[in-house]
């Protein structure tokens, strides 16, 4: 397969010319900076502690009654202490604590899905800054090459030997280019911002430099291999299969509250009649489940069974189609781009030096040499366009598919 390299030196020479200290990063450096200690990190993982304290809450024993009585008759007085312990033996406790472990596993999934994307919006962002790199670098170049030419104009008019006409339009071309380059410019400060945003401490977006990535283009697997990866990989996917566990484990939580809990009674019995002390009190009791046994429990968890099975079903289909627009979308971006490279962009020097040569020698016109050179700096722009659309597909194929590229 072809490659696809995006040149360093330039965008390095670029940034000499930039005052005050630069932050060069590579893709890997950007990524590695958003931590586990990055706010945005931390704001995703936050709800599975959320979620374990669901398990702990599930998982207690039911706290123990203290009852005091006491009766009088005749002068004589009887006092009864007893402590009454629920004993959750028949399974239910532990199957609610199932149920709440299944959902803590789904939410670190989700929470491990939601950090992914944040990794792939980072590397979006990346890739949009060194798009916008590109375009502000190619502004720039091609106005400092109008400029040179206006300027020998200039002095070809002085001599006599050039008309007025063509240095005031090439000067107008210049400032055209200059308006590109401002735009260009703000382009790449958002570009800055987005990206600074994601890191775990504060740095001047303005000092921000990505370095522009090799990147080898390598054949894509089958939608069908990369339907298996996004099955074992993306986390939503995961955290549906672990809902349905959870639903499950509720429905045999809510089919163990048909079996009665016996609750422990015991206790002393004291008297002032006889000295004191007159003997204990050891009882068992039960709640009989004559009116509630766990219908509505039951029928709650099997909703939420059939819920989580068809959203399971539809994301499913979902993942697979993005699986297929994404990969159709790579193929065709990368041909593009090196379509055009191989064609626009190879040529973009010719064109401008055969045209600065013919009107030279006066075949042509002031206005086919600005044209030459505008649509030298627009195909060089647009190369940069058609890298970061493939870089972006690329990207997102792999959040979608779970897979990542060699």
């Amino acid at each position: 397969m072809p490659s696809r390299v995006w040149s360093v030196a330039v965008l390095v020479a670029c940034a000499c010319g930039t005052a005050g200290a630069q932050t060069v990063l590579t893709e890997a450096d950007a990524i590695a900076k958003l931590s586990a200690d990055s706010p945005r990190v931390r704001a995703i993982r936050s709800g599975i502690d959320l979620a374990r304290a669901d398990v702990l809450s599930a998982s207690r024993w039911p706290n123990p009654r203290l009852y005091v009585g006491r009766e009088a008759v005749a002068g004589v007085s009887e006092t009864i202490t007893t402590v009454l312990q629920p004993l959750p033996v028949t399974g239910q406790r532990r199957f609610e604590m199932q149920a709440a472990s299944a959902l803590v596993d789904a939410t670190s999934f989700r929470a491990d899905d939601a950090t992914r994307r944040a990794r792939a919006d980072l590397r979006l962002a990346y890739a949009d800054l060194v798009a916008a790199q590109a375009r502000a670098r190619e502004f720039t170049a091609a106005r400092d090459r109008l400029q040179e030419l206006a300027a020998i104009l200039g002095r070809r008019e002085r001599e006599g030997d050039a008309a007025g006409f063509d240095r005031l339009r090439a000067e107008r071309e210049v400032l055209d280019l200059e308006a590109d380059r401002v735009i260009a410019a703000a382009d790449r400060a958002r570009a800055q911002g987005r990206l600074a945003g994601f890191f775990a401490t504060a740095i001047d977006p303005a000092s921000l430099i990505a370095m522009e990535p090799v990147v080898t283009v390598r054949d894509l697997p089958p939608i069908d291999v990369l339907a298996d990866q996004a099955e074992k990989t993306r986390g939503e996917l995961l955290a549906l299969s672990r809902e349905i566990d959870s639903a499950r484990f509720a429905e045999r939580a809510a089919d163990r509250r048909r079996v009665p809990e016996p609750e422990i009674i015991g206790g002393t019995k004291t008297s002032t009649f006889a000295g004191g002390d007159i003997g204990s009190v050891l009882s068992v009791q039960a709640v009989l489940p004559l009116f509630d046994r766990g219908r509505a429990e039951r029928a709650r968890a099997e909703a939420r069974e059939s819920q989580a099975r068809a959203r399971l079903e539809a994301l499913r289909l979902s993942v697979r189609g993005d699986i297929a627009a994404w990969r159709g979308a790579a193929l065709e971006r990368r041909a593009a781009a090196d379509r055009y490279r191989a064609s626009a962009v190879a040529s973009a020097s010719d064109v401008e030096r055969i045209a600065r040569v013919s009107y030279e020698s006066g075949e042509r016109g002031i206005l086919e040499l600005l044209d030459a050179y505008r649509t030298s700096a627009s195909a060089r722009v647009r190369q940069a366009a058609l890298d970061a659309s493939a870089r972006e597909a690329e990207i997102e194929l792999e959040f979608v598919s779970g897979w990542e590229m060699p």
